[in-house]
């Protein structure tokens, strides 16, 4: 018998450290079945001073809810509603496509088979442009991409796989250490900014990093739907 495979959509959220869990409450009680929640720093500042002396970097975390398509709605709505979400820079949240979704308990055969082609989305006007570098270059490959229009960006502290087959395919050379950079961009700004980080200096070596990009499906505020507390 062949796996039931649902249209899904993930949903990433962006909060100021300690409000995670939070979000993730209000993910489930809407109808999400589960939640992950990641740990990384954001790079908003342009100051350079305090981006010297190590104070614009703010520590973040990322709810990252993969739901059936028919659920996401519920779930956004009740992000942008929830007053206790509404603050002077809450966080954001934005939408991605997902070609398939199914759970293990679905499963009923060892090779579950995955639709062919994309799902239909709507498109917000922004991109997601992602960097996969070693350790230390990201804050650089983000000076880059701010030069070129980006106004902020997400970092995530990651490892690679440190095998064999994935130095050849990925044609990065083995580090265990990675960083996971994420800059949302308005599709108007998207090439150029694309452009940047691909061509950033510190990736001109040779298994220095990769560079991919995704439509977003939806973009917005946390708590955006209520008035701001004073």
């Amino acid at each position: 018998m062949t796996a039931h495979v649902q249209a899904a959509r993930l949903l990433v959220a962006i909060v100021r450290s300690g409000r995670g869990d939070y979000v993730a409450k209000l993910a489930r009680e809407a109808g999400a079945t589960g939640c992950t929640v990641l740990f990384g720093r954001g790079t908003g500042s342009n100051n350079i001073i305090l981006r010297l002396l190590g104070l614009a970097d703010t520590e973040k975390e990322l709810v990252f809810t993969v739901s059936d398509k028919q659920l996401m709605p519920a779930i956004i709505h009740i992000l942008k509603n929830t007053p206790d979400l509404c603050r002077k820079v809450s966080g954001i949240g934005f939408v991605i496509d997902v070609l398939s979704f199914f759970r293990p308990s679905d499963v009923n055969d060892k090779r579950p088979i995955f639709p062919k082609g994309r799902n239909q989305m709507k498109q917000s006007g922004h991109e997601l442009i992602c960097a996969i570098v070693n350790a230390g270059l990201a804050d650089d490959v983000m000076h880059d991409a701010r030069k070129a229009g980006a106004r902020g960006g997400t970092i995530l502290r990651a490892r690679g796989t440190a095998t064999g087959q994935d130095c050849s395919f990925f044609g990065i050379a083995i580090v265990p250490e990675k960083e996971f950079l994420m800059i949302l961009s308005s599709r108007a700004h998207a090439d150029t900014i694309a452009e940047a980080v691909a061509g950033a200096k510190c990736l001109s070596e040779p298994g220095s990093g990769v560079v991919f990009r995704m439509p977003v499906e939806d973009f917005f505020q946390l708590g955006a739907g209520v008035p701001a507390k004073s």
